[in-house]
């Protein structure tokens, strides 16, 4: 496994196994927490779209095919001639790593194996800088095995064979907050390792302890069902009344539809903070990586570099030039300013700040930056609320009273927009030949998918995306920027999760033979 900047996941699998019959290998991933996948390829077969798995081994030799399920997808290939064959898998996965609430985190399951469990496994997993006892806390669950560091990698391996669908997870934090994740979750580091140790896993106890265990469980089972039947009961009233749909509930929805331009021109790009961070995009950091290029658009800053044996990328603001188009802006951005205001703040008599100044400045400011965090989303819930885009209601049942955001036709037509052009940025990266991408504005196109979390994916495939892009005359000057903004957008990010980040301990050694809960990936596979 190799893991990007923005914490995609490029996973290579090498298989030998000896089969008899079937006529087709698989693997399942659900699609859940951010997960999605967005490539495979099976080396020196071809990729089909028309896949019937109800046709001969002979038909489908030589053959590949993702197919959608309700829940994820299967990563389906043909399994050739009967007897001993090896196969090279190669797939792509987006937001394998995830931002938590103090840290950064990657809980995944090698489990693709399902019912062909092999009589040996091992797992390398390598990032964009060294992996290693002073930058990372690793745990291995669900295998009788160990997890360790070795040359800057994470190797984990069993030292028994597997059984079917057995658990094979490894989990690592990583302490300097190292990736520009574009999925969140409401979790500290320490509640993930407490979630993976306390699951028993796919393994069992026995005796006094499991029927105690079994017991107190059963006890509370009613009480369970019951609360659970309330819960459904409420959730479902709010839905008739109108209530916002949640991420998955939008996907559904929104399922092969795209949407080719920007999303929302009516006002400023902080707007739709509140719409954005439903769909698991629009964090803080992806606002700051969007108005670092808006600003070097507008030519409010710029990079320079400074001379040296090393040189080294330095903001320089040219406040002149913001405020002129602050005074001719219809209507200002709280956030933009007082974000703007804390850097500028921040840089020396100059105007400069350099990537090292950033860090600090973010280290320092954390409390000022959450507080913009969280005025971000309140301005935009303000916003929306008072342009009838969404509703604050009540929902009376029994003797309580229940608040929710409730969605108008206005606001679900915006809000349906928001994902389809999420799943327009997918299939871009997914598909090279797509004529719709030339309707997007080019001087806002990197701008919108910082937004979402994507302006890496963007900017790596511009000779694709935007061919007349390539002649630097006519590139936009602030995209030749990209990557000394980028450097800064990493290190504001590093500087802020680091003032507040919470230690925990993992280290090398044997993997828990139980546990492993939370973790997201391999469902399983097999032959079929």
């Amino acid at each position: 496994m190799e893991l990007l900047e923005n914490g995609t996941a490029i996973i290579v699998e090498h298989r030998d196994v000896s089969l008899e019959e079937g006529t087709e290998l698989f693997i399942y991933i659900e699609e859940k927490m951010g997960i999605e996948v967005i490539d495979f390829h099976v080396e020196g077969m071809t990729e089909i779209s028309d896949w019937d798995s109800l046709e001969s081994r002979e038909e489908k030799e030589g053959h590949y095919t993702i197919l959608d399920r309700e829940d994820g997808v299967e990563l389906v290939w043909g399994i050739g001639d009967y007897g001993r064959n090896q196969y090279t898998l190669t797939y792509v996965v987006s937001n394998v790593v995830t931002q938590l609430h103090d840290g950064q985190s990657m809980h995944w399951d090698f489990n693709t194996y399902g019912t062909l469990p092999p009589e040996e496994m091992a797992v390398s997993i390598r990032g964009p800088f060294s992996l290693d006892g002073e930058s990372t806390r690793i745990w291995g669950f669900g295998y009788d095995g160990r997890v360790e560091w070795s040359e800057g990698e994470v190797l984990a391996y069993s030292e028994e064979p597997l059984y079917a669908d057995q658990r094979f997870t490894v989990l690592v934090q990583f302490l300097d907050v190292p990736f520009l994740t574009s999925f969140y979750q409401d979790r500290t580091m320490e509640q993930v390792v407490n979630e993976a140790q306390e699951d028993p896993g796919r393994g069992g106890g026995s005796g006094i302890a499991t029927s105690m265990i079994a017991l107190i469980v059963g006890g509370a089972v009613t009480l369970l069902l019951t609360l659970f039947g309330v819960l459904i009961k409420i959730e479902s009233l709010k839905k008739e009344a109108g209530k916002m749909p949640n991420k998955y509930e939008q996907d559904k929805r929104n399922k092969g539809m795209y949407y080719t331009e920007i999303p929302y021109k009516d006002g400023e790009m902080t707007d739709i903070a509140f719409l954005l961070k439903q769909l698991g995009k629009g964090g803080f950091e992806h606002y700051f990586s969007a108005f670092l290029l808006k600003w070097a658009k507008e030519g409010c800053l710029r990079i320079d570099e400074v001379e040296g044996k090393r040189k080294q990328p330095r903001l320089v603001f040219l406040p002149e030039s913001f405020n002129q188009l602050q005074k001719k802006a219809i209507r200002q951005s709280t956030v933009e300013q007082t974000l703007w205001s804390s850097l500028l703040e921040a840089s020396n008599e100059q105007q400069h700040l350099s990537n090292k100044e950033m860090k600090k400045w973010a280290e320092k400011q954390a409390d000022q930056i959450t507080a913009i965090e969280q005025q971000l989303e309140k301005d935009s819930m303000d916003y929306l609320a008072a342009e009838h885009y969404i509703t604050e209601e009540t929902l009376s049942f029994i003797w309580m009273r229940l608040p929710y955001v409730g969605i108008t036709k206005k606001g679900q037509r915006l809000y349906d927009r928001l994902t389809q052009f999420d799943q327009h940025l997918s299939a871009l990266k997914k598909n090279k030949e797509l004529s719709y991408r030339q309707l997007i504005p080019e001087e806002s196109f990197l701008i919108w998918a910082s937004l979402f979390g994507k302006e890496e994916e963007v900017i790596s495939r511009l000779d694709t995306l935007m061919p007349e892009w390539q002649d630097e005359e006519v590139l936009p000057h602030y995209f030749f920027s990209y990557s000394g903004l980028h450097t800064f957008s990493s290190s504001m990010h590093s500087g802020y999760v680091n003032s507040g980040q919470s230690s925990a301990s993992g280290f090398s050694g044997s993997a828990s033979v139980g546990g492993g809960g939370g973790a997201v990936g391999g469902g399983g596979g097999g032959v079929r």
